[in-house]
């Protein structure tokens, strides 16, 4: 028995060891806010439903861009903004990049709402219309204006997310922080650039 809760407290330890070695480049998290709000100005909320040619659905909701080591990588074209007024809610955007030669999908974004604490035990639920879920945990360090990073990568074991996220439908986002909890609600609107964004990364 002995034997058995030390492997399992070495297993442990390997896991949480290889999640935080999973460390990428991303702009400071003040810069990342201003252009999230920039974004609820400039889009608005709550989109409706777009009319999508099929051949161009990817180019409707990403575009592929080169960064400063020439390395190609694909983001969402806008920010997914799940709110009604603009004050509660979310907004996120995604987007890849290169991690042990592999692709590492990354999903980052914030609560409209002032004062949400996350930190590295925060998690992010996404409940589909067929009533399944995927947790993914915050990468992203700790902060009060809620900015989260998910990252989804073999070396995580979670590739499963990525599969849902681009063939269902999300109903809604539930974010865990320290010490609150928000959820929202997808509009048909939300759920299809969500979708059609994961499809095409």
């Amino acid at each position: 028995m002995k034997k058995l809760l030390f492997l399992s407290a070495i297993l442990t330890v390997i896991t949480l060891t290889v999640s935080a070695q999973v460390k990428i480049k991303q702009s400071p998290a003040a810069a990342f806010g201003k252009q999230a709000i920039s974004a609820i100005k400039s889009q608005g909320v709550q989109q409706g439903m777009k009319a999508i040619d099929p051949k161009d659905e990817c180019g409707a909701f990403v575009a592929t861009k080169k960064d400063d080591k020439g390395e190609s990588f694909t983001e969402a074209k806008e920010f997914l903004i799940v709110s009604n007024d603009g004050v509660t809610g979310f907004a996120f955007t995604a987007y890849t990049t290169t991690y042990e030669s592999k692709t590492l999908y990354v999903l980052r974004g914030l609560p409209l709402e002032a004062g949400v604490c996350v930190d590295n035990t925060t998690k992010i639920t996404f409940t589909f219309e067929d009533g399944t879920q995927v947790t993914l945990n915050n990468f992203e360090k700790e902060n009060c204006k809620g900015i989260v990073s998910l990252f989804i990568h073999d070396v995580l074991k979670n590739t499963d997310a990525y599969e849902a996220l681009k063939t269902k439908k999300v109903r809604s986002i539930k974010l865990v922080g320290i010490e609150k909890t928000i959820v929202k609600s997808l509009s048909e609107g939300n759920q299809q650039q969500l979708q059609g964004t994961f499809k095409c990364l």
